[in-house]
């Protein structure tokens, strides 16, 4: 050994410097296109078809005559929604600026006053995403990422099919423990630094989205199968046990853990062949860390102190997340790693990706102003007045339908407010159509974890689309289908044979 790096990631970042998500937004909204020529009405229109749709949609929301049992307020909330949707899914505005019409849109419509607007912004899970993605650039300032892919990698074989199927099963079963918040965390800084030892996105785009989804959708798969796994959980057996029905933690993992066990190498197939890996064989990204390792020699004080920080917010977030938030105890770890000067100010403000934090704090008020102006309630009854017009009103169809609205819901909104908003709805339409409880709990608060469509879906989305390798219609081409997977598992599957068999029903 001669002590010299074979690769050095502050090197391959400065020649990387404009991954898609990075890069500048042109004045169409877009990445890495020319703007349109001056002059040119129709092109200059046809390039904005999207946002010019976005706008036409809100202001006919708007303007109609406003349906029974829906507030003014309610319309306008619908408006906006229909809006967002839009431009995630088109980006026909840059993903932070459509964070921000959110708040104005509020001010200006009169949802809401413009001193109570910004409160609506904050949140913990917003303190999270911003404390997780500072902690993971400290984790690659001293290589640990590369520590941890080259363990994780001697378990799981370098060849491409069983390291994604690793790292789908690695979260999948600790999202569920760990929270997918935690699990997130350990798996991102492995991703990072698989792409960037197997020659960066420019070079590998297809393993890099294929790496940060198998992260974002194996955490999402195994948070329901523990009521630990989220809030959300907590959340049901609440409701659960205000109706005087306990189910227990064994109870809810055997009713749920199938439906993870059976999705982990769905995901991973489905993901492998839609992003077909320019590389078969991660060996010599492993080559490269170990010999990175060697030359970097043994771990430094400082690196030892760093991972012991995060191995300390992981361990918060275990045992005192409930009574401290998840967000405030990642800031804490990173207060603390500033204090101990492991890290500074000016690192973390280049590193993190602030768009992402403002991307997340919009999706956080959307869903109170939803919630708030009655427009998710009003929603959700209307679903199901279709379904019981069309006769769906018990046993599996009406366990197919309140997962279906939930799935959707929780698509542009958080899942524990999805879950608070629907969850006594469904269970009283549970309830007078006699169909089970559990079934129907337990079923809403799984499919507030299929947020694979939008990056504001789960902060999961949100982290893996920070380091810039995925574009927000990434979430919809692979997500749609997986979508639709879940659905049918949980309907088919869980409530038409495996529930049967545990005597839910």
């Amino acid at each position: 050994m001669t002590g010299q790096k074979v690769f050095k990631l502050n090197e391959y970042r400065k020649k990387v410097k404009k991954a898609p998500g990075l890069e500048p937004l042109d004045s169409r909204g877009g990445r890495g296109r020319s703007p349109v020529p001056p002059g040119r009405l129709k092109a200059f229109l046809w390039e904005r078809k999207w946002l010019l749709l976005a706008l036409l949609l809100t202001v006919f929301i708007c303007l109609s005559p406003t349906p029974r049992g829906l507030t003014v307020h309610g319309q306008y909330a619908l408006g906006l929604w229909v809006f967002v949707i839009i431009c995630f899914l088109t980006e026909a505005l840059p993903l932070p600026m459509t964070a921000m019409i959110i708040g104005c849109y509020q001010v200006f419509t009169g949802i809401a006053g413009f001193r109570d607007v910004p409160g609506t912004f904050m949140d913990d899970a917003v303190i999270f995403i911003m404390g997780v993605l500072m902690m993971g650039a400290m984790l690659m300032k001293y290589n640990i990422h590369n520590r941890v892919a080259l363990f994780v990698l001697k378990l799981c074989g370098t060849r491409i099919e069983r390291v994604i199927l690793g790292i789908v099963t690695f979260c999948a079963l600790s999202a569920g423990f760990l929270t997918e918040h935690a699990a997130v965390m350990i798996m991102l800084p492995i991703g990072v630094g698989l792409v960037s030892l197997s020659g960066g996105y420019k070079k590998v785009p297809n393993l890099a989205k294929l790496i940060m989804l198998s992260i974002a959708y194996g955490v999402m798969i195994g948070s329901v199968s523990a009521p630990s796994g989220g809030a959300r959980n907590a959340l049901m057996l609440g409701f659960l046990s205000s109706l005087g029905i306990d189910v227990g933690y064994g109870q809810w993992m055997v009713m749920v853990l199938p439906f993870t066990l059976l999705m982990i190498p769905i995901v991973s197939y489905w993901l492998l062949n839609l992003f077909p890996p320019e590389i078969k064989d991660l060996a010599g990204a492993i080559r490269a860390i170990r010999e990175e390792m060697e030359a970097d020699g043994p771990m430094t004080s400082r690196a030892w102190m760093a991972l012991a920080i995060f191995l300390a917010v992981v361990a918060g977030w275990i045992v005192a997340s409930r009574r401290y938030g998840v967000g405030n105890i990642a800031m804490a770890g990173m207060l603390l790693a500033v204090v101990l000067r492991l890290t500074d100010w000016s690192y973390l403000q280049q590193k993190t990706q602030w768009g992402v934090v403002l991307l997340y704090a919009g999706a956080i008020s959307m869903g109170k102003m939803l919630i708030t102006t009655g427009a998710a309630s009003w929603l959700a009854g209307q679903i199901l007045h279709l379904a019981a017009a069309a006769e769906v009103t018990e046993g599996v169809p009406l366990l197919a339908v309140t997962a279906t609205v939930t799935a959707l819901v929780t698509n542009t909104m958080a899942d524990g407010p999805t879950v608070a908003v629907l969850g006594p709805i469904f269970l009283k339409v549970a309830e007078l159509s006699r169909t089970s409880l559990v079934a129907i709990g337990v079923g809403t608060s799984l499919a507030s974890a299929f947020s694979y469509l939008l990056v504001i879906a789960t902060p999961a989305n949100a982290i893996v689309y920070g380091p810039g390798f995925l574009r927000a219609h990434d979430f919809l081409k692979a997500g749609a289908v997986l979508f639709l997977i879940s659905l049918v598992l949980t309907a088919v599957f869980l409530g038409g044979f495996w529930w049967h068999v545990l005597g839910v029903w």
